[in-house]
């Protein structure tokens, strides 16, 4: 790299795209893992994964293999996947389940909590009680989990209540996963993050969706009357319902730093996410009617999620080092309906699907254009893409703030 981070860091302009190493650099990149992933909270996955007392799944907290699995007082614990031995990884399989943990190596044996209940041959004078597996920190809301790897964590509280009360109706934590798929993007993942921040794009790129949400119309003054009727049209349904309609918002922005919550109305004749925007699945949770919009919540660096009154999709990103970027989607449906019958894998996922696919493509061709010796940042359009901006600004002030480095040297302590 030919300028040191903290000269990149001076050629940011706030409103415009970021300098192109951002996009492909292994040095930023490096510095991202420490300042922005591992001090921040992750999504991991779903507490309808792991149902029963010793059902686990591991996961990739930026370089860290970290086992959730479920215990006999059926809590949750997020374990650091690394035997205190010799550091052999613990659980070679995505899922499973486990009476007890048991190290493949020398079959040090630990209890689903973490500790240390099994050594072959240790001498006596070691004290196993200090021996238990690293802890990573783990929150559950709405059935959805997240973990943090470092000591100090982002405060959680202010994501807890707008989630839940955003998310309980749609008891996710009550659903199943009807189906998982991982997209390979040979990419950045901040070019991820930043597509799926605005919608300047989908009028072109996205008919489908264009048509049954009205992201792609608020600019226009010529649906602001609709837009803004249905709008309170639904908030007051909505209320009398019981919902919380305290984030119900057709723009999407975001309500915290890193994390927004929010309901936004579909256009009449629509309820759901799906190419004709009618039900593809039985009503989840505590509705009895279909027309509930759609639950739009996120997080940075890595999660986001749109649920409707019959499915939900959820999105976690998996950054592989600097250009490469794996991207994992779940469906949900009610626990209770039958594949087949109730509902048909196909029709639950083709929209997002859709929509994924083609944003893969966008997504590549960005990634190839900002490898070029001519790529500059550029002005973005702040009517359509101010969400953009305020993901880069929040970027780039993790990046170059003090307080959110790690204990462990990073990549900008050995750039100076």
């Amino acid at each position: 790299m030919s300028k040191s981070l903290d000269d990149l860091y001076e050629d940011y302009r706030p409103g415009w795209s970021l300098p192109g190493p951002f996009y492909a650099d292994p040095e930023v990149f490096e510095a991202e893992v420490e300042q922005i992933f591992r001090p921040m909270w992750q999504f991991a996955g779903h507490a309808c994964e792991i149902p029963e007392p010793g059902d686990y799944f591991t996961f990739d907290a930026s370089g860290d293999s970290i086992i959730v699995i479920r215990t006999d007082d059926g809590d949750l614990k997020a374990l650091f996947n690394t035997c205190r031995h010799r550091g052999s990884a613990i659980c070679r399989e995505a899922r499973g389940h486990a009476k007890r943990l048991v190290c493949p190596y020398h079959n040090w044996t630990y209890d689903k909590d973490g500790a240390l209940i099994a050594a072959r041959a240790m001498p006596e004078e070691v004290d196993k009680s200090m021996l238990g597996l690293h802890r990573a920190n783990l929150r559950m809301v709405a059935g959805l989990i997240f973990v943090c790897t470092v000591g100090t964590t982002p405060d959680f509280g202010p994501v807890a209540a707008a989630f839940g009360a955003l998310l309980d109706p749609h008891d996710l934590g009550g659903a199943k996963i009807a189906h998982s798929m991982t997209y390979q993007l040979p990419a950045n993942w901040k070019l991820i993050v930043e597509n799926h921040r605005e919608c300047y794009h989908c009028p072109s790129a996205h008919k489908e969706y264009a048509r049954i949400h009205y992201d792609t119309r608020l600019s226009s003054d010529t649906w602001k009357p609709e837009i803004s009727a249905r709008t309170e049209a639904c908030r007051v349904k909505w209320s009398a319902m019981g919902l919380d309609t305290g984030n119900v918002n057709p723009t999407s922005s975001f309500t915290g730093a890193w994390w927004r919550a929010n309901r936004t109305a579909f256009p009449s004749g629509h309820v759901t996410e799906s190419p004709d925007g009618q039900p593809v699945a039985p009503l989840m949770g505590q509705f009895t009617d279909t027309d509930m919009g759609t639950a739009r919540a996120g997080t940075y660096p890595n999660f986001w999620l749109h649920a409707t009154s019959d499915h939900a999709t959820t999105m976690r990103l998996i950054p592989m080092g600097p250009d490469s970027t794996l991207m994992r989607a779940d469906w949900l449906v009610r626990d209770d309906a039958v594949e087949g019958v109730d509902y048909d894998v196909d029709k639950v996922i083709a929209f997002t699907d859709r929509v994924n696919r083609e944003d893969r493509e966008l997504i590549l061709g960005q990634a190839d254009g900002v490898r070029s010796s001519r790529y500059g940042p550029g002005p973005l359009v702040m009517d359509d893409e101010q969400r953009v901006k305020h993901f880069l600004d929040w970027y780039m002030g993790k990046m170059t703030s003090p307080a959110s480095l790690t204990d462990r040297p990073s990549a900008i302590a050995r750039s100076s």
